[in-house]
């Protein structure tokens, strides 16, 4: 149906007339004109009798449009001149290829979801995909992009009009809000720095082409594979650094597994044993009795590593304010953020308690 509307689209750029698309029902399913889309044309009943291809009324010409054996579609063009029966052969012919071709990528987008899915027998992968084309031997990673469910149709045909050469990547809908990029990253299986900077480039560059069309969304970048048939793996791997990302990163757009650090540890680590560690180190819930200043000041002490000066000229405060904020920290829950020990307990404790929290609040679906 999407690709007829294409042809549609692109049909109004070429003629004057208005042209569309209906079932054999007379029901406009696609037209020149959006507005004619869902109204139904009395005339198709006579037409689809008719023996002949074409019919005409007083201003339109129609023509039956059949894919494989059976009638499938009626054309119309409204003119009755000479030229439009010609007209209506092209474009009949185009959309009967948009309409097979569209039928191949189909079938190739649903194997490629069931390799990703691993519904499919490892040792019938390299088979299968001989009969669509895919080269198993390159290397390839796995982007997953989470938009909202409003925006997921445009975030997917955003992706394929931006991917349009089906050599460098495929791009598939796995749900509603969930678009798959299986990209070719043959040119960066070198060294360590042009795997990064393939990465980089290439989700920072999928990242903004969606930003500038006023779409928010966060992407998940799996690990490299060197075969086709191992993509699930990326493909799991970048699910992982969707979920963390969400739950330690609240600001990040872009979440790699091969940087996911402390996250990846304590994502795996059971509730209980997690419970068990905050209550070691804040015990009586001491982190509650921190202030918001005072945990806007221990972020900024973080983000500065540990360094007071740069803490200060960041939040714009006296030297002597930080030091009685770190002090009530210290008071408060026994740990001194300027002792590298008790500072590296304390960010991994709230580390812990985010994840925590995040168990027992998050009715987030889309995270999986």
């Amino acid at each position: 149906m999407e690709e007829i509307k294409k042809c549609m689209r692109q049909t109004k750029t070429i003629l004057k007339q208005d042209v569309g698309v209906m079932d054999t029902n007379g029901l406009v399913i696609a037209s020149t004109d959006p507005e004619n889309e869902g109204r139904t044309d009395s005339s198709a009943r006579a037409v689809m009798m008719s023996d002949d291809i074409f019919s005409g009324t007083a201003d339109r010409t129609y023509m039956k449009v059949a894919i494989g054996e059976q009638f499938k579609y009626i054309l119309y063009i409204k003119s009755d001149e000479p030229s439009a029966r010609i007209y209506l052969e092209l474009i009949a012919e185009w959309i009967k290829t948009a309409v097979k071709e569209r039928g191949t990528d189909a079938e190739k987008e649903l194997f490629t979801k069931n390799v990703l899915l691993e519904n499919e027998l490892q040792g019938e992968i390299p088979i299968k995909a001989r009969e669509y084309k895919i080269n198993c031997s390159e290397a390839r990673i796995v982007f997953v992009v989470r938009s909202s469910r409003e925006d997921g149709a445009e975030v997917l045909e955003i992706l394929q009009n931006f991917y349009s050469d089906s050599e460098s990547a495929c791009v598939l809908a796995m749900d509603e809000t969930t678009a798959i990029i299986v990209l070719n990253a043959e040119e960066a299986i070198g060294s360590e720095d042009e795997r990064n900077i393939f990465i980089e480039n290439s989700a920072k560059s999928v990242l903004d082409c969606l930003n500038n069309e006023g779409l928010t969304v966060f992407i998940g970048v799996g690990s490299f594979v060197s075969l086709f048939q191992h993509i699930s793996k990326s493909y799991r791997d970048a699910m992982l650094a969707l979920r963390v990302g969400k739950i330690f990163e609240k600001n990040c757009y872009i979440s790699r597994y091969d940087k996911l650090g402390l996250g990846r540890l304590i994502y795996q680590l059971p509730a209980t044993l997690c419970q068990m560690f905050i209550d070691e180190v804040f015990p009586n819930e001491a982190y509650k009795t921190l202030d918001d200043d005072t945990v806007v000041t221990i972020e900024s002490f973080f983000a500065n590593n540990l360094n007071g000066s740069e803490t200060s000229r960041e939040l714009y405060v006296h030297r002597n304010t930080l030091v009685y904020r770190l002090d009530k920290v210290k008071k408060n829950t026994g740990l001194d953020l300027r002792s590298f020990d008790d500072a590296v307990l304390f960010k991994m404790a709230s580390m812990v308690r985010t994840y925590l929290e995040y168990l027992e609040t998050s009715k987030d679906n889309m995270i999986r």
